[in-house]
């Protein structure tokens, strides 16, 4: 197992706080999507994944290195330096997610498959130890009834 990063020390409430915070988003996200509003919905997605990238290189010395000097707020960088360390083999998959997102934002437009951007968001929590393999955040799993 990873030590702490020493840049963060042992900060655990920040260590806990962004694993809460990442879970909340994810919860949160998929109730607003359930309840029709895809713009909430999505910004709490990608708070939940942001939040989730935080929370990994709080608990990952090796990934130091990769984040050093960086604006741990940047979403987009963060995700890149945890590609180039290992963490993901999709690079382009923080992409996606992204232009999702944007596209709830300014033109209030989500997919017809939102469930596939719920599945990607959780694959990516997944990586980071947010939610385990097995863990169901909210009753129902991944499936959402967008709009009911």
């Amino acid at each position: 197992m990873n030590k702490p990063s020493k840049r963060y020390g042992n900060q655990s409430k920040e260590t806990e706080g962004a694993l809460v915070s990442a879970r909340f988003h994810l919860r949160g996200g998929k109730r607003y999507l359930q309840r029709g509003l895809p713009s909430a919905g999505m910004a709490a997605l990608y708070e939940a994944v942001l939040c989730g990238m935080r929370y990994y290189i709080t608990r990952h010395e090796r990934c130091s290195a990769f984040v050093k000097n960086a604006d741990l707020w940047d979403a987009a960088l963060l995700f890149h330096a945890l590609a180039r360390a290992g963490v993901f083999e999709d690079p382009n998959a923080f992409n996606r997610l992204s232009l999702v997102v944007e596209r709830a934002l300014w033109e209030g437009y989500v997919s017809s498959d939102i469930n596939a951007t719920v599945v990607e968001v959780e694959k990516i929590l997944k990586k980071l130890g947010v939610i385990s393999c097995d863990e169901n955040i909210l009753l129902g799993g991944s499936r959402i009834s967008y709009g009911s």
